[in-house]
């Protein structure tokens, strides 16, 4: 095949070819981003399955001992199971074969599967081994044959026998790999994306599979083996009818996806001027893309696709539909009959596609130019490995590396697993994931360029006929991810079906897609969408998709019409809302600094501000109402995992997530670093965490209240308090202490003088400095007695009570409750007025101590 750069043909005058004026169609503006999220998904619904004692299971796995464990867990029901292994071993009922030997398995699985028709269940345990990510040496078409293609064949050659569901009984599959316990959405670590061909073509098979239970259960790396057949027979026997389920420890997850807004505020991957590759780009929606680059950005492009552009296609590009068809049924059809001694309409058609496509690629390159962007076409077949090193090597020789790659090459052809032939299987995936992988090895994109890589809701949802197109959608996208990680700007696009163009130009599958209730997108609109989230986004997949209606079996896609419905925020700590979807989550940032919050001046060790842990519960607090419409009253479990510091005191985004849990809200406080080109480094950092309560406590109960000495007499003075303490004015809220003894204190609280913030004062919900002399009160009965310093480190709930006016002057009795096996002091505290009327409470305040 050609790989040779082939120079955009000289254009005909604009009077004769106008390709520098291209109407926009309109499109409905709707939310269409989603973010996919690891989400707890504990069974709520048990549904018992039952299988045959006279059925057996095959057990498909790399590991004996744990092929073994499972064949003991089907043995303790009655049931003989039969192992293919790639060890060698004895041990009864079992086969040794070399996954990689993909005719072997083959003919290994039709014998199994004629011998034994009945056939209830299979095991498959290839995707637990631990395999590692070097770019640089994976094969990933190699890696498809042996991690993946034997899940194919297996539910090939076992489809008809797992459909055979008797009555009163179950039939299953269970795909169970070990990778981070959240399908590689966990993990901050680089890992190969092998696991998300497996995945993909498991989500396939679940609808294939109708009667039959389909589990796909990702485990943490490094569970041990009695953790995965525990969980796996549970979610057989008990689970509910989610098919993605990840488990990480004991905790049970799902992925879903969930609306997101793009943040719009600076361009982080600057597109102008940059030379970027295209695969794809000559027709549909790749061509589009690039149309929609250069109008915007004015970046050098070069084309890729399998295109013949040969000479005099200017011509056909000029005509008019009318034109080409008269063309077709006349010249070109006598032009079929000189060529081919048996001419068919079929010969025809395929002619006459080559040549519109030509001369689409044509006027897409013309409109290119005219938006003033340079444009180069390299015809290549991807396929072909002596096509994609002349390709390569002659881009590298003529561009340079180049700044980015969008990888729209691809392959589809909807077929059952029980009638797609292998060799289409295999050419399905071979065309986008193996090609988007030999691109990675090959050096053409910069160390510091990008990727974007165009993938396919199949492989998040599912769907009929497309394991093979699911397996390499995953397969990219969890390349995305992990490239992500190690700090490379790296997209995945999960895209839904389009109007007019793909699978929705063909008459069957749209109508098949609309009695589904699924929402088609627009081209345009996706295509800006794509170029919008390459230049302004951080994330490393996202779905673009509207209502997946039916073919969302476990409501995955969280799609909210009239997403955010949320109106600027009026809380100074829940300051940039950037979703709120009642009853499904929250997602707010807060920019601390030093000139919005001055007081964190007076909250600074060594120089350093940190926020204050008091501000973080004012900042759930606001998040919390402006969330759920209503101030909690408590916050339960709150944890100080990681103080939040401005180095060199440059302001720090926190970035606040709420979701329900039950009838309490749960909330994160967490930071993101960003590398100097704005690429997301790592995870994001959660440094305090809540929930927030709404229920009603009982003031003092199981508490009796203090007496107030009628004169003040402290003990301790604010003026002893803050030589100790490093607190500056607007902080210094303890008057003094009138008791002190070792199990607890009773001290005065005081509003400082000095403001907390400059200007007008926000509204503030939690009495936040109320809270912060209670904490330091408690610090300073440590101080005292244990000679040591104490840090908060979390609080079993803190309350606060309903209060006329912001109170100036309070007391607060601290209770000790003596120390945990940490080491950690435990305290609880009581703010109240003269006549005893509660302001708040703290339970179980736990404080880490250091030596003064």
């Amino acid at each position: 095949a050609s790989a040779q750069p082939a120079p955009a043909a000289a254009p005909a005058s604009q009077q004769e070819l106008p390709f520098d004026e291209e109407p926009s169609p309109e499109y409905p503006k709707r939310h269409i981003r989603h973010i996919p999220v690891i989400t707890p998904a504990p069974v709520e619904q048990e549904v018992i399955k039952k299988y045959s004692s006279s059925r057996p299971v095959l057990i498909m796995a790399s590991d004996l001992a744990l092929a073994k464990a499972y064949r003991a867990e089907l043995s303790k029901h009655r049931i003989d199971s039969h192992i293919f292994i790639s060890e060698k071993t004895r041990l009864k009922d079992s086969q040794t074969l070399d996954w990689s030997d993909t005719a072997a398995v083959d003919k290994a699985l039709q014998d199994f599967a004629a011998a034994h028709p009945d056939t209830q269940g299979l095991v498959y345990l290839l995707g637990c081994a631990e395999k590692k990510f070097a770019p640089s040496s994976t094969d990933a078409y190699s890696d498809f044959n042996r991690f993946t293609v034997p899940l194919f064949l297996a539910a090939k050659h076992l489809f008809k026998p797992l459909s055979a569901v008797e009555p009163g009984m179950s039939t299953f599959l269970a795909v169970v790999t070990r990778l981070d316990g959240g399908f590689g959405y966990r993990t901050d670590q680089v890992y190969d994306p092998i696991y998300g061909a497996i995945h993909g073509v498991a989500l396939c098979l679940r609808k294939e599979l109708e009667k039959t239970t389909v589990k796909l259960i990702d485990f943490a790396a490094g569970s041990p083996t009695e953790a995965l057949v525990q969980k796996t027979f549970y979610e057989l026997l008990y689970g509910d009818k989610r098919l993605a389920i990840g488990y990480d420890g004991a905790r049970r997850s799902t992925m879903l996806a969930k609306p997101e807004l793009l943040d719009y505020s600076r361009e982080r991957t600057p597109l102008k001027g940059k030379k970027i590759i295209i695969t794809g780009g000559g027709r549909g929606l790749g061509s589009l893309f690039a149309k929609i680059l250069a109008k915007r950005w004015k970046p050098e492009l070069i084309l890729m696709d399998i295109i013949e552009l040969g000479e005099g296609i200017a011509r056909f590009a000029a005509m008019t539909e009318d034109q080409l068809k008269a063309y077709k049924n006349s010249e070109l059809w006598a032009e079929v009959k000189k060529k081919h001694a048996k001419p068919t309409p079929a010969l025809l058609e395929r002619e006459f596609t080559a040549i519109k496509d030509a001369a689409e690629l044509y006027k897409t390159m013309q409109r290119i130019k005219a938006a003033g962007s340079k444009v180069t076409y390299i015809k290549c077949d991807l396929n072909d490995p002596e096509a994609f090193e002349a390709a390569v090597a002659g881009l590298k020789a003529g561009h340079g590396q180049v700044d980015g790659l969008v990888h729209f090459a691809g392959l589809e052809r909807s077929k059952l697993v029980s009638d797609k032939a292998l060799e289409e299987f295999q050419l399905i995936y071979k065309v986008k994931a193996h090609s988007a992988m030999n691109f990675l090895k090959s050096g053409l994109v910069k160390e510091k360029g990008f990727w974007v890589m165009i993938s396919s809701i199949a492989g998040k949802f599912g769907n009929l006929g497309q394991s093979d197109y699911a397996a390499a959608s995953d397969y990219i996208a969890k390349m995305c991810v992990s490239l992500s990680n190690k700090g490379v700007r790296a997209l995945s696009v999960d895209m839904t079906a389009y109007a007019l163009v793909g699978m929705g130009a063909r008459p069957g599958v749209e109508a098949f897609l609309k009695s589904q209730e699924l929402d088609f997108l627009y081209p345009e609109e996706g295509m800006n969408a794509v170029a919008d989230e390459l230049a302004y986004g951080q994330r490393p997949e996202i779905v673009l998709s509207g209502s997946l209606g039916k073919m969302d079996w476990d409501k995955q896609l969280t799609f909210i019409p009239g997403f955010p419905g949320t109106s600027p925020s009026s809380w100074h700590f829940a300051e940039k809302v950037k979703a709120n979807v009642k009853g499904v989550e929250f997602a707010a940032e807060k920019e601390y600094s030093l000139e919005k919050d001055p007081y964190l001046a007076d909250h600074s060790i060594n120089g350093t501000p940190y926020v204050p842990g008091v501000m973080g519960l004012e900042t759930f607090a606001e998040c919390a109402a402006e969330f759920s419409g209503r101030v909690p009253s408590s916050l339960e479990d709150v944890r100080f995992q990681v103080p939040i510091k401005l180095l060199r005191d440059k302001p720090v985004t926190g970035i606040i997530n709420a979701r329900p849990e039950g009838q309490r809200t749960a909330m994160t406080i967490s930071t993101e670093f960003t590398g100097p080109k704005g690429v997301k480094l790592g995870q994001a950092k959660t440094h305090f965490s809540a929930r927030a309560s709404y229920e009603t406590h009982k003031p003092w109960e199981g508490e009796e209240k203090p007496s107030i000495p009628r004169v003040k007499k402290y003990k301790v003075t604010a003026e002893t308090i803050y030589k100790t303490y490093f607190h500056g004015p607007s902080f210094r809220v303890l008057e003094g202490i009138l008791e002190l003894e070792k199990d607890g204190t009773l001290a005065v609280f005081r509003r400082p003088q000095a403001p907390l913030f400059k200007g007008e004062r926000p509204k503030l919900v939690f009495h936040p400095m109320v809270i912060e002399a209670a904490f330091q009160a408690c610090g300073y009965r440590d101080i005292h007695f244990e000679r040591k310093m104490s840090l908060p480190d979390s609080v079993g709930r803190v309350t606060v009570y309903p209060y006329e006016n912001e109170p100036d002057i309070l007391y607060l009795k601290t209770v000790y409750k003596g120390r945990d096996g940490e080491g950690r002091s435990i305290y609880d505290a009581f703010a109240f007025d003269e006549a005893h009327n509660l302001v708040a409470e703290v339970r179980d305040y736990l404080m880490i101590p250091t030596q003064i």
